[in-house]
């Protein structure tokens, strides 16, 4: 829950800490960056020492560093260190997570599993939207981050109870694979389709995440009150429906196939991210529709990502691809929250008109989730034939 709870709250922060539209994206970039490089070591530990343990152990350390981050963030500069820190801690629950229930579900259902552990994310980041959209005008954005923070302590817990009685998952001698491992994983093109196309996948949604809370608030709500409120509401509802499209583009891929599927929602997304940032002045309604379809698309094929790498490579390596996938993927996740936000100052520099740089910012993450159709198209041509 912390991870939205900084978007719903930045609104509020880019004012009080007298940050540009790019410090603000960069302390969601700090998370990213750190993230990447937790998603990466939780991978390896996963194939090592078992996914259940390393999904338990970090998931309590997460959560700590969630609350450190909501009490002692007051600045820039801190909050990078801070939010940081949070991302650094937080893998354990993401890479591991897709290994344990790719390896506890057979091949005509994993799809849908992966979009079930997905759309708990979804719910969670709905959960921390609608806390900050009724209690930052009541209590304030800190009081908010904390009560955040402590859903992700119990969130913790509840993972550490459900875990309990769960076998542990398949372990390898060593926790980073041998030179020949790496081989063979750099030589299985499908595996680097797919890992390339979901690339490009977590600069789109990544990015929309990241300031599609600030977009409603600013541009469409007038910045505070109950407008603002109204519209973090907004955002938290299609957090909702997107969980729905997680389950539901997982079980369309177990019946019509990955790629294709893959190939939709792509092009069903970037189709949003083109549209969404010019609609200033539009009717209130035609924006939270497009919201709405936006955050459903988006996410509804981020669960075949996880499926179809699953499949392409060997069980006892699939934490190690991930960690791959991961680095790449956030790592161009990490970057489009800080290009959208030096696109949008051209606004605030006088360059363009505001508006004109809304557009501009959501275009940047259009452009950049073009070349994941290539990606899609090529996997498509080499992933394994559906019985």
């Amino acid at each position: 829950m912390i991870f939205p709870a900084y978007s719903a709250v930045l609104p509020f922060v880019i004012t009080e800490w007298n940050m540009s539209s790019a410090q603000a994206g960069s302390v969601q970039s700090s998370w990213h960056a750190c993230y990447l490089v937790s998603l990466f070591v939780a991978g390896f530990l996963a194939d090592r020492f078992g996914a259940k343990k390393i999904i338990v152990r970090m998931s309590a350390f997460a959560a700590a560093a969630a609350m450190v981050f909501a009490v002692f963030s007051n600045s820039h500069l801190s909050a990078v260190i801070l939010y940081g820190l949070a991302g650094l801690l937080s893998g354990g629950s993401y890479t591991p997570g897709l290994k344990l229930i790719f390896q506890r579900t057979g091949p005509s259902a994993s799809g849908a599993a992966m979009g079930l552990f997905l759309a708990a994310g979804s719910v969670g980041y709905a959960l921390a939207l609608a806390v900050s959209a009724v209690v930052v005008p009541i209590a304030g954005w800190r009081t908010a981050l904390i009560l955040c923070a402590g859903g992700t302590a119990i969130g913790s817990a509840v993972v550490a109870a459900a875990l309990k009685e769960v076998p542990e998952t398949t372990r390898e001698k060593q926790a980073f694979p041998s030179r020949k491992d790496w081989s063979e994983l750099f030589a299985n093109r499908g595996a680097i389709a797919c890992i390339l196309a979901y690339t490009f996948h977590c600069w789109e949604l990544l990015g929309m995440w990241a300031w599609l809370p600030g977009f409603v608030v600013q541009a469409h709500a007038g910045g505070a009150g109950r407008a603002a409120s109204f519209g973090l509401l907004v955002v938290a509802v299609s957090h909702l429906i997107s969980s729905i499209g997680s389950i539901f583009g997982g079980r369309l891929s177990d019946s019509f196939g990955r790629p294709m599927v893959m190939l939709a929602m792509t092009l069903a997304s970037i189709t949003c991210s083109f549209t969404i940032g010019w609609l200033a002045g539009a009717p209130a309604a035609l924006i939270y529709a497009v919201i709405m379809a936006y955050n459903l698309f988006a996410i509804a094929d981020s669960a075949v990502y996880s499926t179809a790498l699953a499949e392409v490579v060997p069980a006892g390596r699939q934490g190690a691809a991930y960690s791959i996938r991961s680095v790449l993927g956030f790592g161009a996740g990490a970057l489009s929250p800080w290009v959208f936000g030096m696109v949008l100052d051209l606004g605030r520099s006088g360059y363009v008109t505001q508006s004109t740089a809304w557009g501009l910012a959501w275009t940047s993450l259009a452009i950049g989730g073009l070349p994941g159709i290539a990606m899609i198209l090529w996997f498509k041509k080499l992933a394994p034939r559906r019985p």
